[in-house]
């Protein structure tokens, strides 16, 4: 019969002489780790933080960062985005469109997008976990947008699809410049606020076009996501 070697004496000295061990390096007691502090640490806005939290200027940082990760980036206002979302779509062969838009006026879009030809599937529509691996494009709206490193924050509900995210490879992002805050610092009272103090199962920051590289790194685009990703900041 073979025998635990964690019942072993010698088992239980080697454990305790080796966690103690770590406790005096890191400054802890041998009786175990230190008391909390009476107060959270302060946060040294200087060493964290690349953006201050209400940069006024935080907009333009996301879309210059947003723009070095491959992004292509278009602002407008909210009457010219129907005319960005087509300029975007002309560059490719596109028949099909899953939209999966959760607090943005969906049927109007969904109009304006019939209007130009395109067969449209909306996220709500059933069978539509299977009809999204057969769509072309895909246009979503965003969380928030981090202006520090120019990424797009998204997560999955009953009502907004991850597949639509990470699957389709021509992927249209509609992000209100309202919704651009400095870091995550700043966006994580806002999903724990649109959550109802629970984190999602899902969340996903996307800085860019998928991207892979093999050994002898060669670069590859579009590999386990979108190939291509476009973003529409509307003001």
């Amino acid at each position: 019969m073979a025998m635990d070697f964690r019942q072993s004496p010698d088992y239980d000295s080697g454990r305790h002489d080796f966690l103690t061990t770590i406790r005096h390096a890191l400054g802890h007691s041998a009786q175990g780790a230190p008391p909390a502090p009476d107060a959270r640490p302060e946060i040294r806005e200087k060493i964290l933080r690349q953006v201050p939290a209400g940069d006024s200027r935080r907009v333009e940082r996301w879309i210059q960062q947003a723009g070095a990760n491959g992004l292509t980036v278009i602002r407008t206002n909210a009457d010219g985005s129907y005319a960005a979302i087509a300029k975007l779509l002309s560059g490719h062969s596109v028949k099909s469109i899953m939209l999966n838009v959760a607090d943005l006026p969906e049927d109007t879009l969904a109009a304006h997008l019939q209007a130009g030809g395109y067969q449209v599937h909306l996220w709500t529509d059933p069978d539509c976990e299977n009809l999204v691996f057969q769509c072309d494009a895909g246009i979503t709206d965003c969380r928030y947008g981090l202006a520090d490193t120019g990424a797009l924050l998204v997560w999955s509900d009953p009502g907004f699809g991850r597949s639509t995210t990470l699957t389709i490879p021509l992927h249209i992002v509609l992000l209100p410049a309202a919704r651009i805050v400095a870091d995550m610092i700043d966006a994580l009272p806002h999903v724990l606020r649109d959550t109802g103090g629970r984190m999602p199962s899902n969340a996903v920051i996307i800085n860019g076009p998928s991207k892979t590289a093999d050994i002898e790194m060669n670069l590859i685009t579009g590999v386990h996501g979108p190939k291509y990703l476009y973003a529409v900041v509307i003001d």
